[in-house]
């Protein structure tokens, strides 16, 4: 997916700084996408200067001014022809899988080289971090406002709910069958 459709699909959920989309990749998308302040701030000025997007400056004590950026017609209208590309993209490469590059499928690749005890912990670890995920993935607390609307969009409600049953199938396939391992 192109840069520009990304940053268009943030903002059409609400207005939002280049710092707030940051932000937004670094908590509640980390697990799906990454964007840099150096991607992302570019491509909001090309996508100004298109109009695909206004900017409005809002003035902050002790600090620069914070440029907020709102998705427009014209950028909204460009997002949709974007997403319709990508899907027919997606559609006619037949590559549905998304690409894993993965430090722990590689070390179990190797699992029969390490040292009981090294093994162990690295599952351990493993299994740790999947359960930390997956209790982030169910969560239906209290969270800040931007999160909020963010949740209550019907995608992002199907997107946790598959990673949740993901993560959950994994934890319990590790678990089952760790000792295939050994």
């Amino acid at each position: 997916m192109q840069k520009e459709t990304i940053c268009l699909g943030i903002l059409s959920l609400g207005p939002r700084s280049g710092y707030e989309i940051k932000q937004m990749f670094q908590g509640p998308l980390s697990d799906f996408y990454s964007l840099s302040f150096g991607t992302i701030y570019p491509t909001l000025n090309k996508l100004q200067s298109g109009k695909f997007v206004s900017c409005k400056q809002h003035t902050q004590s002790k600090k620069p001014d914070k440029k907020v950026y709102t998705i427009t017609k014209k950028g909204m209208a460009q997002m949709q022809e974007n997403l319709l590309g990508d899907a027919s993209s997606y559609i006619r490469s037949g590559n549905y899988g998304d690409q894993i590059k993965s430090e722990f499928f590689l070390l179990i690749l190797f699992a029969k080289y390490l040292p009981k005890e090294t093994l162990d912990t690295v599952l351990n670890e493993r299994v740790l971090f999947l359960r930390q995920k997956f209790e982030q993935f169910k969560y239906d607390g209290p969270v800040p406002g931007d999160i909020k609307a963010l949740r209550e969009e019907k995608s992002i409600s199907f997107i946790r709910g598959l990673a949740a049953a993901l993560l959950d199938t994994g934890l319990n396939y590790m678990e089952k069958n760790r000792e295939k391992l050994s």
